[in-house]
């Protein structure tokens, strides 16, 4: 069970929710050195994602783009070693069926982890791919390359849409569609691929749709599913913002903290 936190300058009223969600598992948009020391102080066990915002994402001259990702990434990383775990770079790229543009990712997402990993020892999370875009058997003819480069393999996992539920008849295509990713990547060769949930929701957000309690039973209900595959390192939600331009996501202001840092994991069955 996890958070994401979100902002330029987040600070002690981010901590202050995430005190209350208890999260195990934490993602860290741009984060200013302190509160990444006051984070990993809070939580030493806690799995910890970085990503810095960026304004563009090109995708022309993919591989020198790749390596001049890992450099900008690096100096943030660099300071905040010890503080995070691991460091994303681009966010939701390409779109449904954009065969030029997964070949594109595909290369610089390579490039990007040979380069954060293998130049500065800094662990990478790729894909973090739009959900549902990239379908499951094209993650292995299109980015197997980038997958086995990466430490971690990241996924946005949200409901069907206008649902206001997780579990419904159709969750493996949605929510649960990591599952269908990892069984083509094991049938393909390509085993033990570590994977992280870096968003989780509601495709239109929760706020006007459900009720603060049902949007945290739906979180447990994932988290417990979550706990049934040994190869997913968790969940973070989406999250805790600093601005007003995600309110319907926003989950600050609201007993959905209080509910998740109640979690207690099931056994699987």
């Amino acid at each position: 069970m996890g958070v994401g936190v979100y902002g330029l300058h987040a600070g002690d009223s981010e901590l202050s929710w995430l005190l209350r969600a208890q999260p195990t598992i934490i993602l860290l948009q741009d984060p200013d050195l302190n509160f990444a020391r006051d984070v990993r102080q809070y939580f030493p066990k806690a799995f910890i994602i970085g990503r810095i915002f960026l304004a563009e994402q090109p995708l022309d001259n993919p591989e020198q783009r790749g390596i001049a990702l890992a450099d900008a990434v690096a100096e943030k990383a660099i300071p905040r070693k010890g503080l995070i775990d691991a460091w994303q770079g681009y966010n939701e790229p390409v779109g449904h069926n954009d065969y030029a543009g997964y070949r594109a990712w595909n290369i610089l997402q390579t490039a990007f982890a040979k380069r954060l990993q293998g130049q500065y020892g800094i662990p990478a999370v790729v894909g973090n791919d739009a959900p549902g875009v990239v379908e499951p058997e094209d993650y292995v003819k299109y980015f197997s390359d980038a997958i086995r480069a990466g430490a971690y393999f990241g996924i946005h996992a949200y409901a069907a849409p206008k649902a206001t539920s997780f579990n419904t008849p159709d969750a493996q295509y949605y929510v649960l569609r990591y599952r269908l990713i990892h069984n083509a990547l094991e049938a393909a060769g390509i085993k033990d691929v570590k994977m992280v949930l870096t968003e989780v929701g509601f495709g239109e957000g929760w706020l006007g749709h459900v009720t603060e309690q049902q949007m945290a039973s739906q979180f447990v209900w994932l988290a417990d599913e979550l706990e049934k595959d040994p190869y997913a390192v968790g969940m973070a939600v989406y999250g805790i913002f600093t601005g007003n331009d995600w309110h319907q996501f926003d989950i600050d202001y609201t007993t959905i903290p209080d509910l998740l840092g109640q979690y207690q994991p099931r056994k699987p069955n």
